[in-house]
């Protein structure tokens, strides 16, 4: 519809270097005449983004910028724990699924152990100031983390991994593609299965570049971006 790509628009720019907290947006009149649409398609996108929490319209005062969506700032490999928390941000995990299963071909190549090797799969919904940003499923040799929990994965992953297995993590391989969600990853981020999402397929390795998990991240794009600073050599 047509309010909702007009409040994409709006919340991309609020999301931008345009706005801060607390700065006013244009009135109606104007941004109806800035988008060629009425008066009203503008009232049902601004509707959206209050619903949304990302603005506050005030009686006789105007239209305010509440909050901006997390966007995060990266030039190095931090877990996004450590990122959300450096932000000011809370971030909270929800195990979906805990379970041990039998290596794959795929999972046992990624993590150098043999087919059928003991693996835990865990699927878990990663969410900042209560929103869902990011859908991770991981795979972790039993044999090498035999005390991995539940308790562990509701928190950082690598801090239990560097600080209670002392396995130091010298950095990870990431690539990304963008895909359109599956029924399921868009109903459990809140998205739809017309827009895009970033996935992300991850290794963690050890300092003999050794693999410590394999991760597939889901990330809702609209929720949750990422600057990289990549310095040159």
């Amino acid at each position: 519809m047509v309010f909702q790509d007009i409040a994409k628009k709006i919340k991309d720019k609020i999301n931008g270097y345009l706005y801060s907290v607390g700065d006013p947006l244009p009135t109606e009149v104007q941004l109806a005449q800035h988008y060629s649409v009425s008066r009203n398609t503008i009232r049902k996108a601004l509707a959206l983004l209050e619903h949304d929490g990302m603005i506050e319209r005030k009686h006789g005062s105007g239209t305010f910028v509440k909050q901006k969506n997390f966007i995060a700032h990266v030039n190095h490999m931090n877990s996004l724990s450590e990122i959300a928390k450096k932000s000011g941000k809370e971030v909270k995990s929800q195990i979906i699924k805990f379970e041990v299963q039998e290596a794959t071909q795929l999972i046992s190549t990624e993590l150098k152990i043999m087919p059928q090797d003991p693996v835990y799969y865990i699927k878990r919904l990663r969410l900042i100031d209560d929103k869902p940003i990011q859908l991770e499923e991981t795979w972790l040799s039993v044999n090498r983390f035999p005390a991995l929990t539940i308790s562990h994965m509701k928190n950082s992953k690598f801090f239990y991994i560097e600080n209670e297995c002392n396995i130091k993590i010298i950095g990870t391989f990431e690539t990304f593609s963008p895909v359109f969600p599956t029924p399921e990853v868009a109903s459990i981020l809140h998205t739809s299965i017309i827009d895009p999402i970033l996935k992300i397929q991850t290794q963690a390795v050890d300092e003999k570049y050794e693999p410590i998990d394999y991760s597939i991240l889901y990330s809702n794009i609209f929720e949750f971006q990422v600057k990289y600073f990549l310095p040159r050599q």
